[in-house]
């Protein structure tokens, strides 16, 4: 029969056997714990860029309209240009571009009646019988410099631009028709039909520009206003039958956008490690 003591003896055995059991579990499985980052402000580290100088090769496209004398002589008509530019760190922009202008429709058609027949056609040397369409053709090529105008910082490439250019500009009637057709409009009898005007030209630009890195999508768009002052440069017209005496301010008001290709000059991608 136990006594009292032999029962407190069993009772501190079965307490120190729960805790050495309780502690062997414990080892064999330890609590999670979330570790802990050397530096719990670190943060994953930032691309950025700063400006940079660069080469830019671009071709554009400018939808114009015309004003003043040019109105009445054309109707709207397209400029297709190539430009190329170099830009500072500061963004300040120099080069020059030059293109080409073609319009379909001309107002002065009827230079061409005193050859024509009666019906407006032509009679070719095999007596046939063919109709032309005179158009607007010409250039016009300037020295340009501006400035982007950076709005964001991630950005500094991309933002306002603004344009200025000085150069000349040209344009006169043209048809697309093979001489041996109609030797009446050889190329140097068309000198006497083709009432080309040519002077000086300033132009504005205002529109927005972006210029990616490493990707092809760098471009821009806006409004272009051309003032030029042009006079007709031929000696003698057919139709007038003498020097014609044809001068006057042009105006054109445009919607441009053009395709840039940047070679930066220098890297200035730089990585920056916040805390």
């Amino acid at each position: 029969m136990q006594t009292k003591q032999d029962k407190k003896y069993l009772l501190l055995a079965m307490l120190v056997c729960i805790f050495c059991f309780s502690n062997a579990q414990q080892d064999k499985n330890p609590p999670a714990t979330n570790p802990q980052p050397e530096n719990p402000a670190y943060k994953k580290p930032k691309k950025t860029f700063e400006p940079s100088s660069a080469v830019l090769i671009g071709l554009d496209y400018t939808a114009q309209f015309p004003f003043g004398h040019v109105a009445q002589r054309f109707g709207f008509d397209n400029l297709f240009c190539a430009e190329l530019l170099y830009k500072t760190k500061k963004n300040w922009l120099v080069g020059g571009n030059g293109g080409f202008i073609y319009g379909s429709k001309s107002k002065q058609n009827y230079v061409f009646t005193t050859i024509a027949t009666s019906t407006g056609q032509f009679i070719t040397q095999y007596n046939d019988l063919t109709s032309i369409r005179p158009e607007e053709h010409g250039f016009n090529v300037q020295f340009t410099f501006g400035k982007i105008v950076p709005l964001v910082e991630k950005f500094p490439d991309a933002g306002l631009l603004f344009m200025a250019g000085v150069g000349a500009v040209s344009d006169r009637i043209a048809v697309s028709i093979k001489a041996a057709e109609l030797p009446q409009l050889s190329p140097e009898y068309r000198k006497g039909y083709d009432r080309m005007c040519a002077g000086p030209v300033a132009s504005v630009f205002m529109g927005g520009v972006y210029m990616g890195r490493r990707k092809y999508l760098s471009g821009y768009v806006g409004l272009q206003a051309d003032v030029s002052y042009t006079m007709n440069q031929r000696p003698y017209d057919f139709y007038s039958m003498g020097k014609l005496n044809d001068k006057g301010a042009d105006l054109f008001l445009g919607i441009k956008a053009g395709w840039i290709i940047p070679v930066f000059l220098q890297s200035s991608e730089k990585e920056f490690f916040y805390y």
